[in-house]
């Protein structure tokens, strides 16, 4: 799977009894459990593969994405397929779906971002990005500015904790109450997701277009419009961010030009001991919080 550029379904490091994908940093039991998620310093299986050499002279900050958001972002991006001159819209301007937008920028497409807070949207929108808040309106204001049809491409950015889905959020909060064990299996098999972001990409992207989602799905039995799906000739693609397939094309970017911002990427640094306070912040998306880097 590697010689086939699809690291996160390597066959060496696959999660078999879980019958999930290769084994992820910092990941639940379904993906192995190894821990170094959020590590300055952390032990490397496969060391022989997995780590890549960065220029000496500038600051580390500039290369920490490179083990999440760029490459995450960066995939979005080429799994969307957007056309030459092309138009994509992006569902959720956090940190994946603010890099997404970056990229996209970066090679002359036209981005139109879609969010809640309005800082995600000012922030977006001083880079070039054509902004819109969330609202029941927002699919028809999407195709307002692509001439009717849609975008050529949609990036979902959000993933299941989508907000406009009451019903599989509380499905999602009453299996919370379940013992662990017992959790787990049913998510498995009977969890749903909250779709409003994917349902607002099937509905908004043009026929024939392409919907790529890269914000995370874990529901086994959601519902899907495959008749729009099917009759609108939609691609979709999907899957964890395969990191060291881009990260070779993404180093040349981190230069001191800068054209994807990284060095001003970061909202917030604060201690490794206020880690909880700052994922609560995350979370509740307060005090604009996009991307926070933890200093031990």
């Amino acid at each position: 799977m590697c010689d086939q550029d699809l690291q996160t379904q390597c066959e060496t490091t696959q999660v078999r009894d879980q019958g999930m994908g290769a084994a992820l940093f910092g990941y639940t039991k379904l993906y192995g459990q190894v821990p170094g998620g959020q590590a300055e310093y952390l032990r490397v299986p496969q060391a022989h593969y997995g780590p890549i050499k960065v220029p000496h002279g500038p600051p580390d900050d500039r290369f920490v994405y490179l083990s999440d958001v760029l490459p995450t972002a960066w995939q979005s991006v080429e799994y969307a397929a957007i056309p030459k001159g092309g138009t994509v819209a992006v569902l959720g301007l956090g940190p994946i779906g603010d890099m997404a937008c970056r990229v996209a920028l970066h090679r002359g497409h036209r981005v139109i971002g879609v969010d809640l807070v309005p800082e995600r949207l000012e922030r977006a929108r001083l880079r070039g990005v054509e902004t819109l808040e969330y609202s029941t309106e927002v699919a028809d204001h999407i195709r307002n500015l692509t001439e009717g049809r849609g975008p050529d491409s949609v990036i979902d950015a959000v993933g299941m904790e989508a907000h406009g889905s009451p019903a599989a959020k509380f499905a999602q909060q009453a299996a919370g109450f379940l013992p662990d064990a017992v959790q787990g299996a049913f998510m498995q098999k009977a969890g749903v997701d909250r779709l409003a972001a994917l349902l607002l990409a099937v509905d908004t992207v043009r026929r024939g277009g392409t919907i790529s989602l890269i914000g995370v799905y874990g529901g086994m039995a959601d519902p899907l419009p495959m008749l729009t799906i099917f009759d609108k000739q939609i691609q979709l693609r999907m899957g964890q961010a395969n990191v060291r397939r881009w990260s070779d094309a993404i180093l040349p970017l981190l230069t001191d030009a800068d054209p994807l911002g990284v060095d001003s990427f970061a909202t917030h640094r604060l201690a490794l001991s206020d880690g909880p306070a700052a994922y609560d912040m995350f979370q509740a998306k307060r005090d604009g919080a996009v991307k926070v880097l933890l200093n031990p």
